[in-house]
């Protein structure tokens, strides 16, 4: 689409909306949004004047949200409302919610009037639960028509609705009996009853249910979409995969953020630098504080430093070694948590792996350590202690990063805040600890 760029630009400047128009209808609203930042404001709106009302809803939703708060203050008042009605519900309350509550209640009124009852009830749910996930966009039928009635139910609605998999199947209080897989609707006579395709029981979730765990019972079950139930059993919406998607990478972002102890900054190149410095030096002054300790043992074992000054050769190769087995458990057991493979109650199981997969990385790189010391040092007594050492730092290294993210999970916080470098930071401190205090226990056995 980029290499078409200039080409599209003389054609936005040729004003002709009806070749504009065409032209665009070449290309899928996501390759058009793809493309936004590179136009100038001015050919943004000519753009999204000249195409129809559907397709520009479409490039709409799939721009960034400043991009589409930046827009939506050009539009004139008739074509806010056109875009505005036509988006999806989800989509447009996910827009909404990031408003300030006075410009919202000034877009509300735009809408039609099912539609402004339809995002009231989608802003009332939390962001990031299964109600601030799904659209109001489907299909129900009684539980006691035929399938004829269902499919011309679905001819006269299958224009509004972007997604149509399946046809739910209420009672008279909305309660949801089962559900209709649309290949079967239509493989099927017309004159048969909707129980006959009715598939029962089903899979739901609820309202309150956390994004991660939609996220999980989306991939467990291998759905396409799944219908949000509240807790009568009513159906109030309907999830869907690209939904799904769109959680997933946020999720994953947020702890990658996290667990680089970085700023969490949605778009990194637009992002002003002043305002992710001030995210990012929190925490570096919590790891700078963190090193202070380490600093300390180092100022307290000075005299040992001081009188075997080969002592010092080793603290940073032990020091590195340790984090880094350290971060490796965390990195593992946090991406577990995160997909649901190691649970809460797994904790035993999780550190006696993590003890023993430490005992054995230990050994060989404290036999690799000791060699050193011995061959290039002349010192024995010195290869033992570093061996020691270095197995007693990766095994408490790896079965602290198997342990802390589990722990802040039952404290209810995010495990990946239990970031790289701050677990690195953590077993600095332990580690030297762990070598001067072998140190001196081995110097009191020996001398």
């Amino acid at each position: 689409m980029r290499a078409m760029l200039p080409e599209i630009k003389e054609l936005i400047a040729s004003r002709k909306k009806r070749f504009i128009k065409k032209v665009a209808s070449y290309f899928e609203p996501a390759d058009i949004a793809e493309i936004w930042s590179d136009l100038s404001s001015e050919e943004q709106l000519v753009l999204f004047n000249a195409v129809e009302t559907k397709f520009a809803a479409d490039i709409f939703e799939f721009l960034k949200e400043d991009q589409m708060i930046d827009l939506l203050n050009t539009l004139t008042l008739t074509r806010k409302k056109e875009i505005l009605n036509e988006m999806s519900p989800d989509d447009r309350a996910d827009l909404f919610a990031t408003l300030p509550e006075q410009e919202t209640g000034k877009l509300i009124p735009l809408l039609e009037e099912d539609e402004q009852i339809r995002t009231r009830e989608l802003l009332a749910y939390k962001e990031n639960t299964a109600g601030g996930l799904m659209t109001t966009d489907y299909i129900t039928v009684p539980e006691q028509v035929k399938v004829g009635f269902v499919l011309k139910e679905v001819r006269n609605k299958a224009k509004d609705i972007d997604f149509i998999q399946k046809i739910y199947v209420v009672d008279k209080v909305n309660r949801l009996k089962g559900i209709i897989p649309l290949k079967d609707l239509l493989t099927t006579n017309p004159q048969r009853k909707v129980q006959a395709v009715t598939e029962s029981p089903f899979v739901s979730v609820s309202l309150d249910m956390d994004q991660e765990d939609v996220a999980r019972v989306f991939e467990k079950y291998d759905e396409h979409s799944l219908p949000v139930l509240d807790k009568l059993g009513r159906i109030k919406g309907v999830i869907t995969v690209d939904d799904v998607l769109d959680v997933i990478k946020e999720e994953a972002s947020e702890d990658i953020y996290h667990f680089g102890a970085a700023a969490v900054t949605d778009e990194y190149l637009s992002a002003n630098p002043i305002k992710v410095a001030q995210k990012r030096v929190i925490w570096l002054i919590v790891l700078a504080l963190a090193g202070f300790v380490s600093g300390s043992v180092l100022e307290h074992f000075s005299f040992l430093l001081s009188n075997i000054v080969t002592l010092s050769f080793f603290i940073p190769i032990l020091m590195n070694t340790s984090g880094s087995a350290g971060t490796q458990a965390a990195t593992v057991v946090v991406r577990g948590l995160a997909t649901g493979e190691i649970r809460l109650n797994d904790i035993w199981r999780v550190i006696r792996k993590e003890f023993l997969i430490g005992i054995l990385m230990g050994v060989i790189a404290g036999v690799i350590t000791a060699l050193r010391a011995i061959i290039l040092q002349g010192n024995v007594l010195l290869g033992y202690t570093v061996a020691i050492a270095m197995i007693a730092a990766i095994v408490i290294a790896t079965s602290l990063g198997g342990i802390l993210p589990i722990l802040f999970k039952k404290l209810g916080v995010d495990p990946a805040l239990m970031s790289g470098p701050l677990i690195a930071t953590i077993l600095d401190t332990t580690t030297l600890l762990i070598y001067f205090n072998v140190t001196m226990w081995l110097l009191w056995r020996f001398h």
